[in-house]
């Protein structure tokens, strides 16, 4: 029951929806809405993009509606932007191309261009965000059917206990095992397929890579997770075509997850007034103390193999 349980929570967080350190050298955020790895996503670029957004009435009274707020619109496009970066990262190193005639016909089944622009951000354009989508939804496609990804979970009250719990995890060693052994809900070697379990591949856990800890919120009021990542390997296909239920957004998002390895690789950093990037929800939220935390295991103490 008690895995379940965990599990279930998992679920939900990703249904429902490590902050590079700033060095002397590299670009500046005085003028950057956005730093990832080494390249700069100039304010020159985003406030446009963000008017553009605005200025779509339809589109922002809908947002509005679910409770969204301008800075929300503001973070949503920076969040954007930086996802496109990296998929220019990603894509080449996967071999992931989408073609023009795959965009135009993608954009003609939504009904054209300006249907596209007025039911999303389409940020950049609806060809723009078409290509995102599309990319991200291959990338998907190509990992998901392989993938599978082993972890120790532990449930904490709040994000303070959260990212205790987390950086005594990452620790490795036995001050890991202590700090497990004393959590209060805990699920050691849980194993997690998303092509037996589709609805698996929108949680934030299919995107961390194996010895790192995460600390992330399960949802409002539903207390934050800790999760230590043993493995996660890229496997032979597995039969049947499991993955094959998730619609387009879902791929798309589960895309976003598989560009998890390439965000902490590269860093992402965010100019104050957009918030602080999470690198594990993968998005920019309002400040520091709502973002997930995570921490590489400690070099020197490995993590013990799942049970």
């Amino acid at each position: 029951m008690r895995t379940r349980r965990i599990t279930a929570a998992l679920l939900i967080v990703g249904a429902v929806a490590v902050t590079g350190a700033g060095c002397g050298t590299g670009p500046s955020r005085v003028d950057s809405a956005a730093i990832v790895g080494e390249t700069s996503i100039p304010l020159a670029t985003v406030q446009p993009a963000i008017t553009s957004v605005l200025t779509r009435p339809g589109l922002v009274d809908g947002l509005k509606a679910q409770g969204g707020s301008e800075a929300d619109i503001g973070r949503a496009v920076v969040s954007q932007l930086v996802i496109r970066d990296l998929i220019g990262l990603a894509a080449p190193e996967q071999g992931v191309t989408v073609s023009d005639q795959q965009v135009a016909a993608a954009i003609a089944r939504q009904g054209g261009e300006q249907a596209v622009q007025e039911s999303s951000l389409a940020v950049g354009g609806a060809q723009a965000a078409t290509r995102d989508e599309l990319t991200l939804s291959e990338l998907a496609r190509r990992e998901l059917p392989r993938l599978s990804v082993t972890a120790d979970v532990a449930v904490a009250q709040d994000r303070a206990q959260a990212t205790t719990l987390a950086r005594e995890v990452a620790a490795g060693g036995q001050r890991a095992e202590t700090a497990l052994a004393g959590a209060g809900t805990t699920q050691r070697g849980l194993a997690i397929r998303p092509a037996e379990t589709p609805q698996a591949a929108l949680t934030p856990l299919i995107g961390i890579p194996a010895g790192w800890v995460a600390a992330f919120p399960l949802g409002s009021g539903q207390g934050w997770v800790v999760v230590r990542v043993t493995e996660r390997d890229l496997g032979a296909t597995a039969p049947g075509d499991a993955v094959g239920q998730l619609d387009q957004r879902s791929l798309s998002e589960a895309g976003i997850r598989m560009l998890t390895p390439t965000a902490l690789r590269t860093g992402v950093q965010l100019n104050p007034r957009y918030g602080e990037w999470d690198p594990i929800q993968m998005l920019a939220v309002p400040t520091a103390e709502d973002a997930s935390v995570v921490f590489p295991v400690a070099a020197g103490n490995p993590t013990p193999p799942a049970p």
